[in-house]
């Protein structure tokens, strides 16, 4: 941990970090909000020019309209006589001259044959006799109202009206073609404007010359831009259906996002200067009550840190006694056996020597047998020595001869309560650790388990021990845990045995050593025969 004095210097870094961070912070926000500023005025902006420019559109084509169908309607083709071709030229003319878009106007007979028209070129009226010119009538009659078609052209919109004239003997058909040469764009610094038709084609545009959608961007924008009817594909390009045929592309004026961005980085420049004044004299200021805080916290933690370490050299010295407790059990439970057989040997000793029947061959075998049982118990104290002797460094070991060497040590135990241990290994794997420290884990649990079925007198006493890889399973079948007690088993000095019976330390000690020590996770939960102790080491 730092020591007090050395945190003078991380209080300067500290806050010089804190003020790069303003400077960096003041800076994108002001860059944000220059470009945001002129970007949101081009969305509100251009959302407004395109509808415009939709509405005037709309309205050109509907006086159009409305023009061909006056005419149709005009009563110089509903008498009963024959038409005076002097007076139609005479509407025709006027017609085309009040209006500025009519390009020329035809009348056909009922069967199609052209009868009379006009045409205007250069602001001039030419009515001319086209005897050639015929319409296939059958093509408009279904539209008892307007047949209307355009297309986009090198001189502009092209609009073809056909409407059939209803009335009187003379019915036939008014053809009328305009052209609207140019849209009204709302003239802006903002965007440039592009007109274009279903296929992409270029027809009205004050960006870059091009002949189609796709010379300006890539295919998949300009796909883009072709299948939007209304809205924005990017955050600079916004696109208004016109009509089925013809949509309006409207696109951001870089050049003046560039003279936005030059002002603001004059204004970023003048910010950052203002934030290295404001963070100094704000580091100083606030530096002084923070290292104050910080002596005290120090000193507060390492009180702490005190109090934990003597809490756990506690706790471990009575895991130590616990377990040393066990050990000497569990050597009672061994030398029981060898115990009795030398004392039945004794026995046949006195016997013998009371019968005299001490020979010399009696006396060897009596020998041999109690050198047998003296060297088992020998070997039992090496095997509890070696078991406990205290690790000083992590090595590799399988848990497989581990387990295997707690059951030997504790088969006096496992016998003299009527356990049956069941032993399933899929896989083992080779584990870095404190070698008696895992011994310790694995004695807790499996005494735990064996305490846990004498307490609650289970007849068929077993324990199912599974290794798979650094995962191991410890199961009993004496019923589970209680759920009130399920969240506290691990907990210090927690026991539901009697005082002279458990510290309670057992199993908050086994799941400190697994978890610090082995950097693994030690827990259990209930299964359909009892409590699974689970030892996962796959970190």
């Amino acid at each position: 941990m730092r020591k007090t004095d050395e945190f003078k210097f991380d209080i300067i870094t500290a806050f010089s970090i804190f003020a790069f961070l303003i400077i960096v912070a003041v800076t994108y926000t002001a860059i944000y909000i220059f470009t945001d500023i002129t970007t949101q005025e081009f969305k509100d902006k251009v959302k407004l020019s395109a509808d415009n420019i939709y509405y005037i559109y709309q309205e050109k084509v509907n006086n159009i309209k409305n023009a061909t169908i006056a005419l149709s309607n005009n009563d110089i083709f509903n008498t009963k006589f024959t038409v005076n071709p002097e007076v139609i030229k005479s509407v025709f003319k006027t017609m085309l001259l009040a209006n500025s878009n009519l390009s020329e106007i035809n009348y056909y007979n009922r069967y199609g044959k052209y009868v009379i028209g006009c045409e205007k070129v250069k602001n001039r009226v030419f009515c001319l006799n086209r005897d050639s010119k015929t319409l296939q009538v059958n093509n408009y009659k279904s539209n008892k109202n307007l047949f209307f078609k355009e297309y986009l052209s090198d001189k502009g919109l092209n609009l073809t009206l056909i409407s059939p004239i209803q009335k009187g003997n003379n019915n036939g058909f008014i053809e009328v073609r305009a052209l609207i040469n140019k849209l009204d764009t709302l003239n802006s610094d903002l965007f440039y404007t592009v007109i274009i038709n279903k296929k992409g084609q270029i027809f009205l545009s004050n960006f870059y010359k091009a002949k189609s959608i796709y010379d300006l961007f890539s295919y998949s924008l300009g796909d883009k831009i072709l299948k939007t009817k209304e809205g924005f594909v990017t955050d600079d390009i916004y696109v208004k259906e016109l009509s089925p045929n013809i949509k309006i592309v409207l696109i951001q004026n870089k050049n003046l996002i560039n003279k936005t961005n030059e002002v603001s980085k004059k204004m970023v420049l003048i910010m950052i200067a203002i934030s290295i004044l404001l963070a100094i004299p704000l580091g100083i200021f606030f530096s002084k009550p923070l290292y104050k805080f910080y002596e005290e916290l120090d000193l507060r933690v390492k009180e702490e840190i005190e109090k934990r370490q003597q809490k756990e050299q506690m706790l471990m010295h009575q895991s130590k006694l616990a377990s040393l407790g066990e050990m000497l059990g569990n050597i009672a439970h061994q030398w029981r056996h060898p115990l009795t057989r030398l004392s039945l040997l004794i026995q046949n000793l006195e016997m013998a020597a009371q019968m005299n029947k001490l020979d010399k061959d009696f006396i060897q075998k009596f020998k041999e047998k109690a050198q047998a049982q003296i060297e088992y118990m020998s070997q039992t104290i090496d095997d509890f020595t070696n078991f406990f002797k205290k690790d000083t460094k992590k090595v590799e070991f399988c848990p497989k001869e581990i387990i295997e060497d707690a059951l030997k040590l504790m088969e006096g135990r496992i016998k003299q309560n009527k356990v049956e241990v069941v032993l399933d290994i899929k896989k083992t794997e080779p584990i870095l650790g404190y070698k008696t420290e895992f011994s310790q884990v694995v004695l807790n649990i499996i005494n735990n388990a064996i305490d846990v079925l004498k307490e609650r007198d289970i007849k068929d006493r077993k324990i199912f021990i599974r290794i798979d890889g650094k995962k191991i399973e410890i199961e009993d079948n004496a019923g589970g845990i209680p759920e009130e007690i399920k969240d506290k088993i691990f907990e210090p000095y927690f026991t539901t045995k009697f005082q002279s019976q458990g510290t309670g330390i057992g199993l908050y000690m086994s799941k400190i050593i697994i978890s610090q020590h082995f950097k693994g996770k030690l827990y259990a939960y209930n299964s359909e025969k009892g409590a699974v102790f689970v030892i996962d080491l796959s970190n």
